[in-house]
């Protein structure tokens, strides 16, 4: 759901960051609750079951996978479309900060800013991937890149194509 819409509704909705505590606690938006990702099947029952729940972590990763958990729990759920850096860019009300670089102003165009954001989700869902401080491979990455294109409608051709022109195989 993208964050204008959610903004519009959030008297509705069950704002939930899945964010960790002290991710949290650096910036946040004001009516959400924070429920680590790997604490919602202990806290579900703090959730109202008829009412939506929006998830939100920093760029969109970890909230696709909790309202994809929530819905499987029988809840009305999506994720914030880009996360709290899509809210930020959004213009929208952060209590507190986020850690995240600013666009620049080469990237004032809405093509531009795509791929800026595109890019800072990619990086951001490589590094929950694999670890902070871990270096993965050429060959990981790569894997996991081709993954990603695939689930999101690419076929496997289409993937290895793509991976091959981007890195000169």
């Amino acid at each position: 759901m993208d964050p204008r819409t959610v903004a519009d509704q959030l008297d509705r909705l069950q704002l939930v960051d899945v964010r960790y505590a002290s991710e949290w606690q650096v910036g946040h938006i004001d009516g959400a609750v924070n429920i680590p990702e790997e604490d919602l099947p202990d806290r579900v029952d703090e959730l109202d079951r008829h009412r939506p729940v929006v998830t939100v972590c920093r760029a969109g990763t970890r909230s696709d996978d909790a309202a994809e958990w929530l819905r499987g729990q029988g809840f009305d759920a999506q994720s914030l479309d880009g996360g709290m850096l899509s809210w930020k860019w959004a213009g929208l009300p952060i209590t507190g900060a986020i850690a995240q670089p600013e666009p620049k102003e080469a990237l004032s165009s809405p093509e531009m800013q795509k791929l800026h954001n595109d890019f800072l989700e990619i990086a951001l869902a490589v590094q929950e991937r694999f670890g902070v401080g871990v270096q993965p491979s050429e060959e990981e990455i790569r894997g996991f890149l081709r993954e990603r294109l695939i689930s999101e409608g690419r076929s496997p051709e289409e993937a290895d194509t793509f991976l091959a022109e981007m890195g000169g195989e």
